[in-house]
């Protein structure tokens, strides 16, 4: 496995440093944010590989977030994460494909899962972002 410098964006503090533990026990350089727009300056002074980023967040959700990264380091890998709220995971995670993720993980998730979906994000090309209809 490659190693890989990753940034965890999450608003839920329990979630970002369980996820940052399991990232660097899989080898990786790891570092975690609850604050969305925190997330960003750290994007513009230190190059990331990666993000994992929740997708309902109070200050900027996850598609914000994704829109943003893709805008600004269009080479960074997504990957979107979600727990569900109003809806189900799944439904969040559908909308961040179809705007170009390039990984879902589906909370809770295993060590495995974590893994496994940080490798398949760099081994896939992302969705094409698709508009919304008007």
């Amino acid at each position: 496995m490659t190693k890989r410098k990753i940034l965890v964006i999450d608003d839920e503090a329990d979630i970002c440093e369980m996820t940052k533990l399991l990232l660097e026990r899989a080898g990786h350089e790891v570092a975690c944010t609850t604050d969305s727009r925190l997330a960003l300056r750290l994007l513009s002074e230190q190059p990331f590989e990666a993000v994992i980023t929740d997708m309902l967040m109070p200050d900027k959700d996850g598609l914000e977030v994704m829109a943003d990264v893709r805008r600004s380091h269009p080479g960074v890998r997504i990957i979107a994460s979600s727990g569900g709220g109003r809806v189900s995971s799944n439904s969040y995670l559908h909308i961040a494909q179809k705007s170009g993720a390039h990984a879902l993980l589906a909370k809770p998730f295993t060590y495995p899962e974590l893994v496994a979906c940080v490798e398949a994000a760099f081994q896939t090309a992302p969705a094409p972002a698709t508009k919304p209809a008007a």
